[in-house]
């Protein structure tokens, strides 16, 4: 059976009136996305552009911009007696991506031990390292704290160094972290993968000068 002509017409009409009308698609969904782990560059002065952010400039004010307010902040002491302040963001999502997120920040080491003396437990972990956490409160006197790195830790565990080789290139070397794991180095990016065969992969992301490669890390094959 013919479609009436009449109704063709209406149905046309109907369509083009809901073009019309359609709300404007928002612009930030069609621009290009810039905040991918992979999208890296070294500004001028040394910092690293990486999420929209400036490694070594940008702070923790802007960095919550960018992932959301921070669920806390703690201290971590390592074995060798280093102290780190970070602020912890959880999952964080980058279009598809999804991550959990940690920002070291600066911090002299008076005002490390004056935070610790604020802690409000101690953790231990099976790398031996302790985490103080601290009042939710000192948040708002730590947002102009410059970040001085990144560490990304992707929601999808066990990634193939395929995965990598194929977004960040060859790295310049890579060091055997236990049984199951190695770090591959990118000195030029100001980056490190730790690649777990058995676990969740970590990007850590600083300034290129501040990025250490130890001795006995060897050549990439």
């Amino acid at each position: 059976m013919k479609t009436p002509l009449a109704l063709l017409a209406a149905t046309a009409l109907l369509l083009g009136l809901a073009w019309l009308f359609a709300p404007e698609p928002d612009p930030q969904l069609l621009a290009p996305r810039t905040d991918l782990p992979w999208q890296i560059r070294v500004n001028p002065d040394g910092s690293l552009h990486v999420f929209d952010l400036d490694i070594g400039r940008s702070t923790l004010r802007e960095a919550s911009a960018k992932f959301g307010p921070p669920e806390g902040v703690a201290l971590f002491q390592h074995q060798d007696g280093r102290i780190d302040l970070e602020a912890y963001f959880g999952k964080v999502h980058f279009g598809p991506l999804k991550a959990r997120v940690v920002a070291r920040l600066a911090a002299d080491d008076a005002e490390k031990q004056a935070l610790l003396k604020q802690a409000t437990d101690r953790k231990g972990s099976p790398t031996g390292d302790w985490k103080y956490p601290l009042p939710d409160h000192l948040l708002d006197t730590l947002q102009n704290h410059r970040v001085e790195a990144i560490s990304y830790i992707p929601g999808t565990r066990s990634l193939e160094p395929d995965f990598f080789l194929a977004r960040f290139g060859r790295p310049a070397a890579q060091l055997k972290e236990g049984e199951n794991a190695r770090r591959w180095y990118y000195p030029d990016k100001g980056l490190s993968i730790l690649i777990d065969d058995k676990g969740y992969e970590v990007l850590e992301y600083t300034r290129p000068d501040a990025l250490q490669v130890p001795e006995q890390a060897r050549p990439y094959p």
